[in-house]
Parts: structure tokens; C-alpha cells; sequence
């Protein structure tokens, strides 16, 4: 077959796809992979007007239109929210927004101002969206994740002509259409770019900017997460082939299955939560160097000091540019962190053997208490089973029938053992709390600029200081502290408790942007 003759029967099954039925066989899409490894790198601009062409048909179409429409309406509701609480004074604008067209996408809730974590939460929760417009909106954006597009099939073919082309081209068409792109094309065009071994510096910042665009991720995730994994791979190659030898077994597995290729997400998740029980616990070991150092300890403090923050700062980078895996989890923010204050992993398993026996002395106590002031077992059982009757009846059944009491000592035990259960469970949250914050104490205490000029020598301080790890360190110790207060207070409501999660994944996501931006930079 001729360069010619590929393109022409090229184009005529581009033609077809007008009809925007984008099921083709896998023969069918064999087809078109091999006509576009035959034809010339000449004969892209031809390709890529037909596949322009498929673009401004599926965007015209009445089922795109449709959801454009039921989405205004829809972010219309919210806006007459927000305007009705700003005014009420319910909700405080934080800055004006100057022009839309700031925004790399459409189909985004517009607001003339910008709004922060937690007003966003009142204005979605009490914003009145009848049911059937919130379902229609929900099942136009569910859309996205279900349903291929036809131009998907052509930016296929156009990568198979020539991939820097493409990526020329998609720049040229990013920037042309910039502020009015449809969350498809982004996520095809993702989709395609996802086994280039290059990106171009351009392409590569509209990835940064759709990764950093909080908007985005809360309207169209699936988008995000495409940019995300793409840009994940990117800067673990990066990672990998910098100079910096690995200082611990996570790293290395890490920098080993990225030299293999092998970073699919779920090994990569596996690698993040397994390294996560090794950074709590080196974090937990960092926290236990603060008390009073003698001076015959002096010198193994210092070794000791010095290895923990070197180990901390080799694993911190790669569970950062990998922590949108774990955020996209329903309780990937809390383990992360958890893990920032050392309570995970035989951290957490340890704190937790100590609330056991912690809730076994009370309980023991309360029973002698309780035998002293002439109470039976039985009352004793019903205040710390909380109410549940179920368990109250199976735990009764281990005092004697006839006396209501203990036949011995040791079923005694079975009874306290049963108890402590309900008690922990009870307990839980606010000595958790109590941890958390014993914890943070020595955490900030030893990340002092005091406590570490004087165990460190002046050299090995400012090395650290330049690196920014210290700082950086300190700011996700302090976020997660605050993340973790709100998610246990009681009194806090639940808007409130929203707000502080996402607050903590938009400075984590952040921090994610300014690695990646320092790993991969775009020049733009």
C-alpha cells in the first residue's frame, strides 16, 4: 500500500465518524493504527482537519448542548446561593476575579468571586437544586468517565503520524481555545499523550496548570487524575535519573520499578501506603530525640538526629509527587496525616496496645469502685456497654445465674477484657487526640531553629536550610495537626470538618505542584 492510498482510505474512515459513533472494533481500530504508520508525516495537516473537523461536530451535537445547558442552570442555583449568603454576610468573598478566560477549561462554576474551603461547603449544602436538576447534572458530568468520544480515535491516529506533531498541534489548539475547552478533548488528548516519552515544555504547563486548578478537580476529577498519572510518570523519571543515591529499601524498590517501567497505580499505591508505615515510624523515632540529653549521649543524638532527617528528606519527595493517588482515597487525607506525626504502622499498633491496657485498669477499677459501694457487677456492665442491649445480654451471661456476681476471678478478666472493647472504642477519639498533640509538641520542638543549631554542626544546618526540607517538614506537620484537631472536635459542624479536609489536600496538592514545577520545569 502507498502513502497515498493509506491516506485516502485514512480519511474516509475518519469521515465516518462524523456520525460520532465512536465503537469500532478492534480490527476496525487495528486498521486505522496501521494506515497511520503508513502514511507520510506530510500528510498530518490533512489528518488533523478532519480530526478538528470531529471536534466542532461532537461539541455541536444536541447531547453536549443539552449538558452545557442543564450545567448553567445548574451552577446558576449555586450563584444565586452564594450571592444570597455573601449578602447575608454568611460567607465572605475572598478576592475578585478579574477575567474567565484565566480558567484552562469550561462547564466550571464562574463566580465573580473566589470563595474558600469552607464557604464553598455552605454554599453546596444549602444551595435548593431540585433533585431532578442535581441528577441531570451528576449523570452529565458522570458522562465523562463512561463515554468515549470520536475525536479520541482520531487524536489516536494523529499520535501514530507523527507524536511531536501532535503535540504541536494540541498545543496550538490549547492555547487558541484557552478558557473554553471541553473537559473531553482535555481528557482524550491526555489519554493519547500518556506513553510519550517527551513532553513538550508547553503541553507540559497547561498538565501543571489543570493539576494545580482546584475548580477543576472538584468538577471534572477524572481530568485531573489523567494529568496526574501522566505527570506522575514524568517526574519519577526525573527522580530516578537524579544524582541523589537511595538511603533506605522504600526508595529503592521505588527507583527500581520505575527503571523497569513498572508503575502501574496500583503498584504505586502499594509502594505509598507500605512507605508511609516507614516514614511514620521515622518520624516517630525523630519525636522521641526530644527530652534531656546527657553529654555522654550527646554524640549518638547528633548521629541519630542527623540520619532520621536525612532518611525523612530522601522519602518525603517521592510521597509528595505521589500523593494524589492516596487523596483521591474517602480516608487518604487522614492517613497522610497521620503519617506526618508518626501514628501509623507499629506506631498506631503500639499507642493502641497501651489504650487497651489503659481501658483494662479502668474498667478493673470500676468493678472494685463499684463492689465497695455495694453496686453489682451487673450495673457496672450496663454503664460501660453504652446502651447497647445486645451486648449487654451476651456479657451478662458470664456472671453466675442465681447470684448475679463473678464465680471467680479469671471470669472476672473475660468480662474486663469484653468491656475494655466498648470503653477504647468510647475513648478513642479524644485521647487520639491527645497523642496527636503530644506528638506535634515535640515534633515543632524538635524542628526549632534553636534545638537544631545545637545539635547540628553548622554545616550539616545550613545544608538543610537551603534544601527548604526543614521548612517544609514543619509547614505539612503543622497542616496535618490542624486537618486532624478539626476532623475530632466535637463541636465543630460538619460543613467545618468538610472544609478542613479539603483544605489539607489543596496545601498538599500544592506543595505536590511546586515539587513537580522544581523537578520538571516548563520554561513557560
Amino acid at each position: 500500500m502507498t502513502p497515498a492510498d493509506a491516506l485516502a482510505e485514512l480519511l474516509e474512515r475518519l469521515r465516518d465518524l462524523e456520525k460520532l459513533n465512536p465503537d469500532l472494533s478492534g480490527v476496525e481500530q487495528y486498521r486505522l493504527d496501521a494506515l497511520a504508520q503508513h502514511c507520510e508525516s506530510a500528510s498530518f495537516g490533512v489528518v488533523a482537519e478532519q480530526v478538528r473537523k470531529l471536534i466542532d461536530i461532537y461539541l455541536d451535537a444536541p447531547t453536549i448542548r443539552v449538558g452545557k445547558a442543564i450545567l448553567k442552570e445548574y451552577f446558576g442555583a449555586l450563584e444565586r446561593t452564594a450571592k444570597n449568603l455573601l449578602e447575608a454576610g454568611e460567607i465572605n468573598a475572598v478576592h475578585s476575579r478579574e477575567s474567565d478566560a484565566s480558567f484552562s477549561k469550561a462547564l466550571v462554576l464562574y463566580s465573580t468571586f473566589d470563595y474558600d474551603a469552607l464557604d464553598r461547603c455552605k454554599i453546596l449544602n444549602r444551595a435548593e437544586i431540585p433533585e431532578t436538576l442535581s441528577n441531570a447534572a451528576d449523570a452529565y458530568r458522570r458522562r465523562l468517565e463512561v463515554v468515549d468520544t470520536v475525536f479520541g480515535i482520531g487524536f489516536r491516529v494523529l499520535w501514530n503520524l507523527d507524536q511531536t506533531l501532535f503535540q504541536d498541534w494540541s498545543l496550538k489548539y490549547l492555547d487558541e481555545t484557552s478558557g473554553n475547552l471541553s473537559p473531553e478533548v482535555i481528557r482524550d488528548m491526555i489519554w493519547v499523550l500518556r506513553n510519550s516519552k517527551e513532553i513538550q515544555p508547553g503541553v507540559l504547563e497547561w498538565l501543571l496548570r489543570w493539576c494545580g486548578d482546584e475548580a477543576l478537580l472538584e468538577h471534572w476529577p477524572l481530568v485531573v487524575r489523567y494529568a496526574d498519572r501522566l505527570l506522575d510518570r514524568l517526574a519519577l523519571e526525573k527522580w530516578r535519573l537524579s544524582n541523589a543515591k537511595p538511603r533506605n529499601g522504600s526508595v529503592a524498590y521505588l527507583r527500581l520499578l520505575t527503571q523497569r517501567g513498572n508503575i502501574e497505580e496500583s503498584r504505586l499505591m502499594a509502594w505509598l501506603v507500605n512507605t508511609l508505615q516507614n516514614f511514620g515510624g521515622s518520624i516517630e523515632r525523630f519525636i522521641s530525640l526530644d527530652r534531656e540529653i546527657s553529654a555522654s549521649e550527646e554524640a549518638w543524638v547528633h548521629s541519630a538526629l542527623v540520619a532520621e532527617l536525612r532518611n525523612l528528606e530522601s522519602i518525603y519527595q517521592p510521597v509528595i509527587v505521589l500523593s494524589d493517588h492516596l487523596l483521591a482515597e474517602p480516608d487518604g487525607a487522614a492517613k497522610l496525616a497521620m503519617a506526618f506525626l508518626g501514628v501509623v504502622g507499629q506506631g498506631l499498633k503500639d499507642w493502641e496496645e497501651r489504650m487497651r491496657e489503659f481501658s483494662e485498669r479502668v474498667i478493673r477499677r470500676a468493678f472494685l469502685v463499684d463492689l465497695k459501694e455495694g453496686r453489682t457487677p451487673v450495673e457496672t456492665i450496663r454503664r460501660y456497654t453504652f446502651g447497647d442491649e445486645k451486648a449487654f445480654a451476651i456479657i451478662c451471661n458470664e456472671l453466675d445465674l442465681v447470684s448475679q456476681q463473678f464465680d471467680s476471678l479469671k471470669q472476672r478478666e473475660i468480662v474486663v477484657r469484653k468491656l475494655s472493647v466498648f470503653y477504647s472504642s468510647y475513648r478513642r477519639a479524644p485521647l487520639l487526640g491527645q497523642e496527636v498533640a503530644r506528638r506535634y509538641r515535640h515534633f515543632a520542638r524538635i524542628l526549632h531553629e534553636d534545638f537544631l543549631s545545637t545539635h547540628l554542626t553548622q554545616e550539616e544546618f545550613a545544608a538543610f536550610e537551603k534544601s527548604g526540607f526543614i521548612h517544609e517538614l514543619y509547614s505539612m506537620g503543622s497542616r496535618a495537626k490542624r486537618f486532624l484537631d478539626h476532623r475530632r472536635a466535637l463541636e465543630m459542624t460538619v460543613e467545618e470538618m468538610v472544609a478542613s479536609q479539603m483544605e489539607f489536600i489543596a496545601e498538599t496538592r500544592a506543595r505536590r505542584l511546586t515539587m513537580l514545577r522544581r523537578l520538571m520545569p516548563s520554561g513557560r
